[in-house]
């Protein structure tokens, strides 16, 4: 908002500087000139100010800091006055953050008044809505996530997902062929699609870490033998 400020002041004043030292219309036009530069200018020092606050905090997440790690992402709430969004996307990803957490009683004001085009922070949001039974609630918030992560075919396949569990098989496949059609034939979601037109469970596996972040399935942890136990075939012939 700060930013906006500074673009339209300095758009005004170098309308009215170059106006009087040329002509009006070229004072209009170098002045507009000015104030969109000024504005990109000042948006991406804030930008960059945020995504350095977002990789301190991410650092900390590697080591399961995720206190601490908030701590650091609240830091950004003191570039909120200065650009549109931004409370926006910190309180979505402290929201994320919190929904991987489990503490869900916190995740969810924040996944909330997370920016919309947090998709994943409003996919979460409606898994936690269809939970408490708010199915009607749940479609609509995944339809939102949708318009935002328009070409994002995990979004569409834990829609369908959900939809699915809602005992509503016709609305899953029309999600997936929806999201097959944005997105050029993907091969998960064509799979996927095969397993519900034969009635059989999706395949989510395919999407790796990033089905396994919203919590509604464990990772399948395949215990490999220590080295000390393994015995080659060589060795076995004798």
């Amino acid at each position: 908002m700060l930013n906006l400020l500074m673009g339209l002041g300095t758009a005004i004043g170098a309308s009215l500087l170059f106006g009087y030292l040329t002509r009006p219309w070229i004072g209009i036009i170098l002045g507009l000139i000015s104030g969109i530069a000024m504005f990109i200018w000042r948006s991406r020092v804030t930008q960059n100010k945020l995504e350095a606050i977002f990789f301190r905090a991410g650092e900390l997440m590697k080591k399961q800091q995720f206190d601490p790690a908030i701590l650091v992402m609240k830091e950004g709430y003191a570039l909120a006055p200065w650009q549109f969004m931004i409370k926006g996307s910190i309180d979505g990803q402290i929201g994320v953050v919190q929904y991987v957490r489990k503490k869900h009683d916190e995740a969810e004001p924040l996944l909330k008044s997370a920016s919309y085009q947090h998709y994943i922070a409003k996919a979460m949001l409606g898994i936690l809505q269809w939970k408490r039974g708010e199915k009607k609630l749940a479609r609509q918030t995944f339809q939102l996530a949708l318009k935002a992560g328009k070409k994002e075919s995990l979004l569409y396949a834990v829609y369908a997902w959900i939809l699915n569990e809602m005992k509503d098989r016709t609305a899953a496949i029309d999600v997936l062929n929806k999201g097959i059609e944005i997105c050029k034939g993907d091969e998960r979601l064509l799979a996927n699609r095969s397993c519900l037109q034969n009635n059989k469970p999706m395949k989510m596996k395919l999407y790796g870490e990033q089905w396994y972040q919203f919590m509604l399935e464990r990772p399948v942890i395949r215990q490999e033998p220590p080295p000390f136990a393994r015995i080659s075939k060589r060795a076995l012939r004798g």
